[in-house]
């Protein structure tokens, strides 16, 4: 809305001007009423220097100001004591004392942003002097605009210093929940931490923290807040910088990843810092990197020469079936999955159990190998969970149990099925991640450990038969090596022979052994494996001369000591092979020759001279 005034000049009262009562002025003025003119450009000036104070005053709502100011504008016209006024703004109505609408009305616009927002009105409560012109000076209608724009600035400037804060407060609450830390750094000086900064650095109290130094945190953990801001402490940087910084503390280690960004606050250079913890992350990336390292040690072995295949950890095999056997090694190894072992008494399960362990993440704490056979159920709890002092009348000290000492490591639980089903129900908890309590203690603990086990039977049977718990049966045997027994490979004899007689070197004991000896220590069928092996060898290195002690009554011992005459003694040995093979095949002569590992022609002729 625009308007010509005497003088030509424009105004809008939608602007941002004051527009001051004009020198000249509707009704002539005689040389002794220019003290009163003088006095009325005076109540002008007053009223809008009233107005545009009352903005200064601190904390006060807008309904304030536009109340006290209505109040101001019956003293700037010709007539105060004859005049009131009133200020309609967004629906709010604010009224000079004595308000009375009537038909002396004198209205301006409150105009904000090109709109309409309200309007001011000066009313005379009663008729004012009959003058020509009209009731009001035209002097009256230049304040009365420069009041709505005065009033218009006071607005949009209430207006901004309410979104402003209404801002502050919504980044406020921002910061304080959200799962990050956020700092302020200005002048080298905390201007704001957040919550989560505060717990980050064990800070008691982000009050705690504002204006303290960051070279020197008043609070919390100094060292820490250091090395996140290192050189950076004066707050002022010229780009965004992204670190990660690893923390060691005495419980733990934390990596925080930080966000350094260059802002402008109140005026001056400042630095906001936001930080995250990524321990979890970090820890799981450097999972990942060491599974990388094992799959790739685990390439270098599998890439390996035939020649070096032929040893794993303290393995010997170089048949088909130990070479898959060291596969499964190593790829159960490359993971923490439970691992289950099964094959015959003496062919060497715990030693499985070491390679893996040994070619694990693992390796470097306790393999802790428990015969469940010998484990009484009275005292499954002592053993396996431990106690504290003053459990029971002979517990003078703490004593750790197998799960304390494993931890970090691997539990080996040999013949695992001998365990009870209480037992089994018992330790299904620790291993499924629940804890366990050690007798004598109320709080539960929680170890980290792995679980391989080994049984000489299959114990889907025990399953079968109720000795055994479903849910156990499957958290124990995720990955499942079945070790071939000796007979199956005997193409390994003559290595194994030949690592044992190393180990077992002694004054009177040859290294090696005779061909005719290799050649029946390969026919024999070894029901006791490798464990059996090595004691023959034992008693061979021992007693100088070769004998088999078998449990089973069809087998025959062979005394060489009694009876030197070698040709006697293989054929002796070949007719005893024979029949126990025709006996396992039900007489049927080609299966008899695959179990004997000879052709069906090489059996006839056998047997046709037997």
């Amino acid at each position: 809305m625009k308007e010509e005034t005497t003088n030509g000049t424009i105004h809008s009262a939608g602007q941002r001007q004051e527009c001051l009562p004009e020198k000249a002025s509707c009704r002539p003025l005689s040389v002794s009423s220019a003290p009163n003119a003088l006095a009325e450009r005076i109540k002008e000036l007053n009223c809008l220097y009233g107005i545009s104070n009352l903005f200064e005053n601190q904390d006060v709502s807008l309904s304030w100001i536009m109340q006290r100011a209505v109040e101001l504008i019956p003293a700037a016209w010709q007539y105060p004591e004859n005049a009131c006024a009133r200020i309609r703004l967004d629906g709010h109505e604010y009224t000079s004392k004595r308000f009375t609408a009537t038909r002396w009305r004198q209205n301006t616009k409150i105009i904000l942003n090109g709109n309409d927002v309200g309007d001011v009105d000066v009313y005379y409560i009663d008729a004012p002097p009959v003058v020509d012109g009209g009731p009001f000076l035209e002097e009256e209608d230049h304040l009365l605009r420069a009041i709505g724009e005065r009033l218009s600035k006071v607005l949009w400037l209430k207006r901004s210093e309410e979104a402003l804060r209404e801002s502050e407060e919504r980044y406020r609450v921002l910061t304080e929940q959200v799962a990050e830390g956020v700092a302020l750094v200005q002048s080298e000086r905390f201007s704001y931490v957040n919550p989560e900064f505060c717990k980050m650095f064990d800070i008691p109290s982000a009050q705690e923290m504002v204006d303290g130094l960051v070279r020197c945190p008043p609070a919390g953990d100094a060292d820490g807040i250091a090395r996140i801001y290192g050189s950076r402490a004066h707050g002022v940087i010229e780009s965004k910088v992204e670190e990660v910084h690893c923390l060691t503390r005495a419980e733990r280690t934390s990596w925080i990843q930080v966000c350094h960004s260059p802002i402008t606050f109140k005026g001056r250079p400042a630095l906001l810092s936001t930080l995250k913890d990524v321990t979890e992350i970090k820890e799981q990336q450097m999972a990942a990197q060491r599974k990388a390292d094992l799959l790739n040690d685990e390439n270098r072995v599998l890439r390996s020469s035939l020649k070096e295949r032929y040893r794993l950890g303290d393995i010997l095999g170089r048949s088909p079936a130990m070479q898959a056997v060291y596969e499964l090694i190593l790829k159960a190894a490359a993971t923490d999955a439970s691992v289950a072992i099964f094959g015959e008494s003496g062919s060497g399960k715990e030693l499985v159990a070491h390679a893996i362990h040994d070619h694990s993440a693992r390796k470097n704490n306790r393999f802790v190998a428990v015969n469940c056979g010998a484990v009484q159920e009275s005292l499954f709890e002592r053993e396996f969970f431990g106690h504290r002092k003053g459990a029971f009348s002979s517990a003078d000290t703490d004593s750790p149990g197998y799960l304390d000492m494993a931890d970090g490591g691997t539990l080996f639980l040999d013949e695992i099925g001998e365990l009870t089903v209480n037992m089994q129900a018992k330790l299904l908890r620790a291993i499924e991640g629940g804890g366990y309590r050690p007798v004598g203690n109320m709080e539960p603990r929680l170890t980290d450990f792995r679980v391989i086990s080994a049984s000489n039977a299959a114990l889907h049977d025990k399953v079968n038969e109720g000795e055994m718990r479903n849910d156990f049966f499957y958290r124990i045997q995720v990955v499942q090596i079945q070790l071939p027994p000796l007979r199956n490979r005997k193409q390994d004899i003559p290595l194994l022979v030949e690592h044992f007689l190393r180990t077992m070197k002694t004054r009177s004991a040859t290294a090696t052994v005779p061909g005719r000896i290799m050649d029946i220590l390969i026919a024999y069928d070894w029901p006791g494996n490798v464990r059996e092996l090595r004691n023959v060898l034992q008693r061979y290195v021992t007693l100088g001369h070769l004998e088999f002690l078998s449990p089973d009554p069809e087998a025959e011992m062979v005394p060489i000591a009694t009876d030197l005459n070698l040709r006697d003694a293989v054929r002796r040995l070949e007719k005893a092979h024979i029949s126990k093979a025709l006996s396992r095949s039900s007489g049927n002569r080609t299966r008899a020759a695959a179990l004997l590992g000879i052709s069906r022609r090489a059996l006839f002729r056998k047997m046709s001279t037997s």
